[in-house]
């Protein structure tokens, strides 16, 4: 799927996200299942044997052995997250672009890049999420919280949603533009942090908007989910009695939820990152360029900045060359 690389307004990149993801859908269905089937494997690892008053030598062993499964995919959580994020901000930059783009080839490109990427997550986790440091113990003392339990209560989770939560999307967007920098310009975690604090400039209603239509109906579906099976608990024993079923029910309405959201939410950022090039730094006439066989660089400054950078041998690069992905 071809179109003329334009500016879009929030409609327009909304719309062009579902049809990007309606041109490959497996592509993108097998790109989310993977954080998905590690979230469900998460869930289940989380349902533990029952605490028993003398437990032996096998209870033991079995608890052990179930904390460590949590711990397994937890960190596999952490491994495939980030790289599975990448990989379908690359696909879909290749799917917009008219290009082939497989399951294989997406992953195949971060598969030496892993620790950027965690690194990458992790930054972006702390420049978005600090104000929760602040807003969980100020909950905690206004709402007359005794313990941590208790932050589950609607009181509770209301001022951690107006303390935190507002200020957190306020500056996620400014860092969500990181991972489809990272994936299309192979910068490092700062780099594409910095890069894309300096992109979304002009942009940020439109970013944190693109950026909450998928996440709120995911989010909703999820915690939906989990208020119907607690439901369910009181109605059905079945439920009820098995740890293992409620899990599984979370699970697999995760896994589901994965599948869609996990692939359009970045897909739109990177429609997004696009649209913010094509604003600022002219993407769309450096393509046309390219496509018409002039010199162009279609690098952006900080890329085409370290293409022109005195290599270590101390030999003088070629300032005129223009790289191989420029070239028509």
């Amino acid at each position: 799927m071809t179109e003329p690389l334009r500016p879009l307004n929030l409609g327009g990149i909304l719309d062009r996200g579902v049809q990007v993801f309606r041109a490959q859908p497996l592509l993108f269905f097998g790109l989310g299942a993977i954080p998905g089937l590690v979230q469900l494997g998460y869930r289940l690892a989380s349902v533990h044997p029952r605490a028993t008053t003398n437990p032996n030598a096998a209870h033991i062993l079995l608890q052990v052995a179930s904390y460590g499964m949590l711990f397994i995919f937890w960190l596999t959580s952490m491994v495939f997250q980030p790289v599975a994020t990448a990989a379908i901000c690359l696909a879909a930059a290749r799917v917009n672009l008219g290009e082939r783009a497989t399951v294989s080839s997406a992953l195949a490109t971060f598969t030496s890049k892993v620790g950027r990427l965690i690194w990458l997550s992790i930054l972006q986790g702390i420049y978005s999420g600090w104000p929760l440091i602040f807003a969980i113990p100020i909950a905690l003392l206004i709402g007359g919280v005794a313990d941590s339990h208790q932050l589950l209560s609607i009181p509770a989770l209301t001022l951690v949603y107006f303390l935190g939560g507002i200020p957190c999307v306020a500056l996620f967007t400014r860092y969500a533009l990181a991972f489809p920098a990272t994936a299309m310009e192979n910068l490092p975690a700062q780099a594409a942090v910095q890069r894309s604090a300096s992109l979304g400039e002009g942009g940020r209603w439109r970013i944190c908007w693109a950026f909450l239509v998928p996440t709120v109906p995911s989010i909703l579906i999820v915690v939906g989910a989990a208020a119907l099976v607690e439901q369910l608990k009181t109605y059905s024993p079945l439920v009820a009695g098995s740890p293992i079923t409620a899990a599984g029910i979370n699970g697999v309405v995760g896994l589901i939820d994965a599948l869609v959201f996990t692939p359009y939410s970045a897909i739109v950022l990177t429609l997004l990152y696009y649209d913010q090039r094509i604003r600022r730094e002219g993407f769309d006439i450096e393509q046309m360029m390219a496509a018409a066989g002039l010199n162009s660089n279609p690098l952006p400054p900080e890329a085409a900045l370290a293409a022109e950078a005195v290599p270590d041998d101390g030999s003088v690069p070629n300032a005129t060359a223009v790289p191989d992905e420029g070239r028509a």
